[in-house]
């Protein structure tokens, strides 16, 4: 029984652990382990236990979005609105995540990990895509880079937005906007 609960207290830690960081890296990519354990309510050891410097913590809160995003791909397939449930999913966590893009640009190891998120994000909205010119809601010569493009406008849009609430309705603005562009004639009709 003791071991059991230790390993559900040890879950606990790491996931409140997991979350502070989240919450932190939303607002400044200035985040320091310390108060990373504060917001969690653990201790430094408890931290370094679970992550030994900030680049592990990093890789781990990056690796949870990617789950995020395959779980909604997974919840979506088949839903002729997957593609846009999908590119709405990942505007809402590039906005949860702000931070991390700044951190990229000083972090190479952070930029390697983002590069192979994108190209798991890649395959991910292919099908989606997809379906999505067949059924005539896209224009046919919308492709990959153009979501792409359309993420990087909304990162664009949130650079100069004060605060979270703020860098959310620039980049939902942004996507709005982008997502006139690429609807289908037909579908706008």
């Amino acid at each position: 029984m003791v071991n059991s609960q230790l390993r559900t207290d040890a879950r606990r830690n790491r996931g409140a652990i997991l979350d502070a960081a989240r919450e932190l890296f939303a607002e400044s990519a200035d985040v320091s382990m310390c108060e990373v354990a504060r917001r969690a309510g653990v201790g430094q050891a408890t931290l370094y236990r679970n992550f030994p410097d900030r680049a592990t913590l990093v890789a781990e809160v990056l690796e949870k979005q990617l789950e995020h995003i395959t779980q909604v791909a997974a919840d979506c397939a088949g839903d002729p609105g997957a593609f846009f449930i999908l590119l709405r999913s990942l505007v809402e966590d590039m906005t949860d995540l702000y931070a991390l893009g700044e951190l990229s640009r000083a972090d190479a190891c952070v930029d390697s990990q983002l590069e192979g998120h994108r190209k798991r994000i890649a395959e991910l909205m292919k099908r989606p895509l997809a379906d999505a010119k067949a059924a005539g809601a896209l224009r046919r010569d919308t492709a990959l880079d153009d979501v792409f493009l359309v993420l990087l406008m909304a990162r664009g849009a949130m650079t100069r937005a004060p605060g979270a609430a703020a860098r959310a309705a620039a980049a939902n603005r942004a996507l709005s906007l982008a997502l006139d562009g690429l609807l289908s004639p037909d579908a706008q009709a």
